[in-house]
């Protein structure tokens, strides 16, 4: 992860000019004595000390506590919806690209690059105390940000007619050093790191909004205006939409676009109606949002603001709403 750089970290700068000053004259004499391009394998160090200062630098406990934990099942749709899984991909473009135009060795290049972001993984689960997370949603975006300048460098090397074509020891060599790379960090994994489940948020999409927008006014009426519309997936692999408006929030299920849970304006004076009122708009709120449910139950006490408590059970569902003798719904639960 590289949640140091979203946060301005004040050390990143000073350890980043520390690694560039190590890997930059390392670069310059490695390109002397092999006679590669000196300007693509110094832009290469530099672009290796960004990374390393990224994702390595010690920002105060974080991952599993004291335990080494990785999240697991982050599919990339849900990385790249993020901010930070963005600047993952943005991260190992120019590590692709440069090696590639230093070295020419597109196949042998991707092989390092997958085992450097694996490698930075597993590290951030076995060292809590450098605030990281290990996560393998950010391994994938850390490929594809690594295919990515892998091909802009082959492109680059096309248009500067180097040589790219792969031999036959570097196709035999690259699966070797995947391998190398590989074992050790999937024993690591299997005996040292246990499995988390993936959480977090994320920007809601065009269609994810969309839904929002038109759940706002079938809930609160034409004119409810959303203020914001999260993509959340919490710690069970449930998957949901924060929405928010100007004066309530709900969330849905995504994708079935169910209502879990909302929280309704407040009502002002005391409202006028009756039970039977209430009821009726009960009955309404089932149809729409408890599609099979029975007659609602009257639950025994009031609600929030003197409303009355509606309950439902749907198979293994329960869900209760506080209604206003007016018809109002100012709190829905479910679980």
């Amino acid at each position: 992860m590289i949640s140091a750089v979203l946060h301005r970290s004040a050390g990143l700068v000073p350890t980043f000019l520390v690694l560039a000053l190590l890997l930059g004259p390392a670069a310059l004499l490695l390109a002397r004595s092999r006679e590669l391009p000196r300007r693509s394998l110094l832009l290469l160090a530099l672009a290796l000390a960004g990374e390393l200062t990224a994702t390595l630098f010690p920002t105060g406990r974080g991952g599993g506590g004291p335990h080494a934990i990785c999240a697991l099942g982050s599919d990339l749709d849900f990385t790249l919806a993020r901010e930070e899984g963005r600047l993952n991909v943005l991260m190992y473009v120019p590590l692709g690209l440069f090696a590639v135009l230093a070295l020419g060795r597109p196949v042998l290049v991707g092989a390092a690059l997958i085992g450097l972001t694996a490698a930075t993984e597993t590290a951030q689960a076995l060292l809590p105390d450098v605030g990281r997370a290990c996560d393998l949603g950010d391994l994938q975006a850390n490929s594809l940000g690594a295919l990515l300048g892998i091909a802009l460098g082959c492109l680059g090397r096309l248009l500067l007619r180097r040589r790219l074509r792969p031999g036959r020891r570097e196709l035999t060599a690259a699966p070797v050093l995947l391998a190398a790379l590989a074992v050790p960090v999937v024993l690591l994994h299997l005996f040292a790191i246990g499995p988390a489940p993936v959480s977090g948020t994320a920007d809601a999409t065009a269609e994810q909004r969309e839904l929002a927008a038109k759940d706002a006014e079938s809930l609160f009426g034409p004119g409810a205006k959303v203020l914001r519309t999260q993509y959340s997936r919490d710690g069970y692999g449930n998957d949901r939409l924060i929405v928010t408006t100007e004066d309530s929030s709900f969330d849905l299920d995504w994708p079935t676009g169910r209502l879990v849970g909302l929280v309704g304006p407040p009502p002002g004076p005391a409202a006028l109606g009756s039970l039977q009122q209430a009821r009726a708009a009960a009955d309404r709120f089932a149809a729409r949002w408890l599609p099979g449910a029975p007659a609602p139950e009257l639950a025994e006490g009031a609600g929030q603001y003197g409303s009355h408590r509606f309950t439902w059970t749907v198979g293994s569902t329960v869900g209760s709403a506080d209604i206003t003798a007016d018809g109002r719904v100012v709190l829905f639960q479910s679980r």
